[in-house]
């Protein structure tokens, strides 16, 4: 085919070529006005702005993933990502590094705030909660503890139940079981414990080793936030504990959503563990630019800076005592070139830079 379409040409006859397509004519210059308004857009104070939200986003999502075993891991990540994307988008000014770290936070709180909030009021139905593997009697365990209804409002009664089961013969007017409530208003947290009565029934056996019901009814709730869990003491030296959860849900969603973020922001240790990293980062890498900066100033005094210093443009003094020139501290958000500290817009592109 390549023989025939040679040979036509010599002989002066056209070969016929088919237009471009419209499609890919229009995908190129879509293509290139993309690219264009890029490069507009990310010489604006929107594209750091745009960075940092999308930023705290992530953030957020490791917010919520710290709960899991991935929890070291995840909290070491937030830090390191935190600091290491405006570096590579060419952030290179101490106060803006602090200040992302303020706006990155921020935003990972509310929306790990809201995330949580989302999840919580989705349950219809409460955990149940059993006997905690490090505060519990080898004698005595408590199983299938919850709360009914778990969404009410405040005036519903609520009904709370265990069934406890002891490793040898016993009555159930041998044991004491409590039911613990934490109620959170604001700030304020109070502890309150309720003595929960033996309920018999089919399921539930006089006999505490094949398993006794216990119930506790609450009525006078309010608008707060509810945490509960159950216990049980054999009147001896041995007590059982269950894990915590929340409820009953009687508040609105803008009470679970301000207490996340103050439980986010003020109680938890991912947080400071976090903005300690952060910090820490941030030292050493100010520091190292720092005490690079000095061995540079030093050497160029000297007039004995080394070959990859002198290929990259810094020019020791002259014999005469001139300045040596300035090395480039800031790399360009736009184009990507060397700036000065002192520039006020980009020598290659003309991007104007804001303080």
């Amino acid at each position: 085919m390549g023989r025939a379409n040679a040979l036509l040409q010599g002989s002066g006859i056209s070969i016929y070529q088919p237009p471009a397509s419209p499609l890919d004519v229009n995908r190129e210059e879509l293509l290139a006005s993309v690219k264009k308004w890029f490069q507009k857009f990310r010489a604006t104070r929107w594209f750091r702005i745009t960075y940092l939200v999308l930023l705290g986003a992530v953030v957020a999502q490791l917010y919520v993933l710290s709960r899991s075993a991935l929890a070291c891991l995840v909290i070491l990540l937030i830090p390191i990502s935190i600091f290491v994307v405006p570096y590579w988008l060419g952030e290179r000014k101490l106060t803006r590094f602090a200040g992302n770290a303020l706006v990155v936070f921020l935003v990972a709180i509310l929306l790990a705030a809201g995330m949580s909030t989302q999840a919580l009021l989705a349950q219809s139905q409460s955990f149940e909660l059993r006997s905690f593997p490090d505060i519990a009697s080898p004698t005595m365990a408590l199983a299938n503890g919850s709360v009914d209804p778990y969404q009410a409002p405040p005036s519903t009664s609520f009904a709370f139940r265990v069934n406890l089961t002891t490793s040898q013969n016993g009555t159930p007017d041998g044991y004491r079981v409590y039911l613990n409530l934490t109620v959170v208003r604001g700030v304020n947290v109070a502890q309150s414990s309720y003595r929960m009565a033996y309920s018999p029934g089919n399921f539930s056996a006089g006999n505490t080793r094949n398993g006794s019901w216990y119930e506790a009814r609450l009525s006078n709730l309010t608008d707060a936030v509810y945490l509960y869990a159950f216990s049980v003491w054999d009147q001896g030296k041995n007590w059982t504990y269950t894990t915590v959860d929340f409820g009953p849900l009687t508040a609105s969603g803008w009470v679970y959503f301000g207490f996340f973020i103050y439980l986010w922001s003020a109680l938890s240790q991912v947080t400071i563990v976090a903005l300690l990293a952060y910090f820490a980062i941030l030292f050493l890498w100010w520091y190292t630019k720092r005490s690079r900066e000095a061995r540079m100033k030093t050497l160029a005094r000297a007039g004995d800076l080394p070959k990859e210093e002198k290929k990259a443009g810094a020019k020791p003094e002259s014999s005469s005592g001139g300045k040596a020139s300035k090395v480039a501290a800031f790399t360009c958000t736009n184009c990507g070139a060397d700036v000065d500290e002192s520039d006020t817009k980009c020598p290659k592109c003309g991007a104007v830079f804001e303080d």
